[in-house]
Protein backbone atom coordinates (compact mmCIF):
# COMPACT_ATOMS: atom_id res chain seq x y z
CA UNK A 1 0.00 0.00 0.00
CA UNK A 2 0.81 3.78 -0.79
CA UNK A 3 2.10 6.01 2.47
CA UNK A 4 -1.31 8.21 1.96
CA UNK A 5 -2.90 4.70 2.17
CA UNK A 6 -0.99 3.74 5.43
CA UNK A 7 -1.68 7.20 6.48
CA UNK A 8 -5.67 6.96 6.03
CA UNK A 9 -5.65 3.76 7.83
CA UNK A 10 -3.68 4.89 11.02
CA UNK A 11 -6.58 7.95 10.90
CA UNK A 12 -8.96 5.26 10.91
CA UNK A 13 -8.04 3.47 13.72
CA UNK A 14 -7.98 6.39 15.70
CA UNK A 15 -11.67 7.02 14.55
CA UNK A 16 -12.35 3.72 15.35
CA UNK A 17 -10.90 3.64 18.81
CA UNK A 18 -12.74 6.97 19.73
CA UNK A 19 -16.14 6.26 18.79
CA UNK A 20 -16.91 8.39 15.95
CA UNK A 21 -16.45 5.72 13.21
CA UNK A 22 -18.45 2.22 13.43
CA UNK A 23 -17.70 1.31 9.96
CA UNK A 24 -15.18 -1.22 10.52
CA UNK A 25 -14.36 -3.52 13.76
CA UNK A 26 -11.09 -2.64 15.65
CA UNK A 27 -10.06 -6.35 15.48
CA UNK A 28 -10.34 -5.82 11.63
CA UNK A 29 -7.00 -3.60 11.65
CA UNK A 30 -4.76 -6.16 12.63
CA UNK A 31 -2.67 -8.75 11.29
CA UNK A 32 -2.84 -12.52 12.77
CA UNK A 33 0.95 -12.26 13.57
CA UNK A 34 0.88 -8.73 15.48
CA UNK A 35 3.00 -7.89 18.09
CA UNK A 36 2.09 -4.89 20.60
CA UNK A 37 5.21 -3.53 22.61
CA UNK A 38 4.74 -1.42 25.60
CA UNK A 39 7.97 0.39 27.54
CA UNK A 40 9.61 -2.33 30.07
CA UNK A 41 9.10 -0.11 32.49
CA UNK A 42 5.26 -1.00 32.88
CA UNK A 43 5.44 -3.77 34.88
CA UNK A 44 1.53 -4.39 34.30
CA UNK A 45 1.93 -5.56 31.04
CA UNK A 46 3.18 -9.03 30.64
CA UNK A 47 4.19 -10.78 28.32
CA UNK A 48 5.75 -8.00 26.79
CA UNK A 49 5.49 -7.82 23.72
CA UNK A 50 2.35 -9.37 23.46
CA UNK A 51 2.21 -11.47 20.10
CA UNK A 52 -0.64 -12.87 18.26
CA UNK A 53 -4.29 -10.92 17.25
CA UNK A 54 -5.99 -12.63 20.17
CA UNK A 55 -2.70 -11.59 22.49
CA UNK A 56 -3.10 -7.78 21.14
CA UNK A 57 -6.68 -7.70 21.51
CA UNK A 58 -6.48 -8.76 25.11
CA UNK A 59 -4.31 -6.23 25.68
CA UNK A 60 -6.33 -3.66 24.39
CA UNK A 61 -9.28 -4.31 26.20
CA UNK A 62 -7.74 -5.06 29.46
CA UNK A 63 -7.26 -1.29 28.83
CA UNK A 64 -10.53 -0.27 28.62
CA UNK A 65 -11.57 -0.85 31.72
CA UNK A 66 -9.06 1.57 33.10
CA UNK A 67 -10.64 4.01 32.11
CA UNK A 68 -14.35 5.30 33.00
CA UNK A 69 -16.83 4.76 29.61
CA UNK A 70 -17.06 7.43 26.90
CA UNK A 71 -14.47 9.84 29.05
CA UNK A 72 -11.34 9.12 26.69
CA UNK A 73 -9.93 12.27 24.26
CA UNK A 74 -7.31 11.98 22.39
CA UNK A 75 -5.37 15.37 20.90
CA UNK A 76 -3.69 13.74 17.71
CA UNK A 77 -0.79 15.39 16.11
CA UNK A 78 -0.38 15.40 12.85
CA UNK A 79 0.88 12.17 11.76
CA UNK A 80 4.33 11.08 10.57
CA UNK A 81 4.51 8.19 7.65
CA UNK A 82 7.63 6.86 6.13
CA UNK A 83 6.55 3.95 3.50
CA UNK A 84 5.30 0.91 5.58
CA UNK A 85 5.29 2.81 9.59
CA UNK A 86 3.31 5.75 10.75
CA UNK A 87 4.22 7.61 13.80
CA UNK A 88 1.34 9.07 16.03
CA UNK A 89 1.67 11.09 19.16
CA UNK A 90 -0.99 12.02 20.98
CA UNK A 91 -2.33 13.35 24.23
CA UNK A 92 -4.76 11.27 25.94
CA UNK A 93 -7.79 12.48 28.68
CA UNK A 94 -9.46 10.16 30.59
CA UNK A 95 -11.73 9.76 33.56
CA UNK A 96 -10.12 6.45 35.53
CA UNK A 97 -12.47 3.70 36.76
CA UNK A 98 -12.03 5.41 39.76
CA UNK A 99 -13.17 8.94 38.50
CA UNK A 100 -9.86 10.31 38.87
CA UNK A 101 -8.52 12.56 35.93
CA UNK A 102 -5.67 11.09 33.68
CA UNK A 103 -3.64 12.91 31.23
CA UNK A 104 -0.49 11.19 29.44
CA UNK A 105 1.69 11.87 25.91
CA UNK A 106 1.74 9.01 23.89
CA UNK A 107 3.74 7.99 20.96
CA UNK A 108 2.86 4.83 18.73
CA UNK A 109 5.01 3.80 16.11
CA UNK A 110 3.11 1.55 13.51
CA UNK A 111 4.44 -0.72 11.12
CA UNK A 112 2.15 -1.78 8.43
CA UNK A 113 1.48 -4.43 6.02
CA UNK A 114 -0.79 -5.44 3.50
CA UNK A 115 -3.21 -2.59 4.69
CA UNK A 116 -3.11 -3.85 8.20
CA UNK A 117 -1.16 -3.29 11.20
CA UNK A 118 1.45 -5.55 11.30
CA UNK A 119 3.56 -4.35 14.94
CA UNK A 120 2.93 -1.30 17.61
CA UNK A 121 5.60 -0.01 19.66
CA UNK A 122 4.25 2.34 22.18
CA UNK A 123 5.83 4.96 23.79
CA UNK A 124 4.33 6.81 27.04
CA UNK A 125 5.39 8.26 30.28
CA UNK A 126 4.99 5.09 32.47
CA UNK A 127 5.83 6.98 36.05
CA UNK A 128 3.39 9.53 35.20
CA UNK A 129 0.79 6.36 34.26
CA UNK A 130 1.50 4.82 37.82
CA UNK A 131 1.43 8.01 40.00
CA UNK A 132 -2.07 8.52 38.28
CA UNK A 133 -3.61 5.78 39.66
CA UNK A 134 -4.02 3.85 36.25
CA UNK A 135 -1.79 0.54 37.63
CA UNK A 136 -4.34 -0.14 41.01
CA UNK A 137 -6.33 -2.86 41.10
Amino acid sequence: MSSSDNKALIEQYFEVIQGRDSSRDLPDFFTDDVTWRVPRSNPQITPNPRVGHAAVMDLLHSGVSVYEAGSMSLDLQPLIVAEQQVVAQFTMRARLANGAAYINEYCFVFALRDGRICAVTEYLDSLAQSTQGTWEK
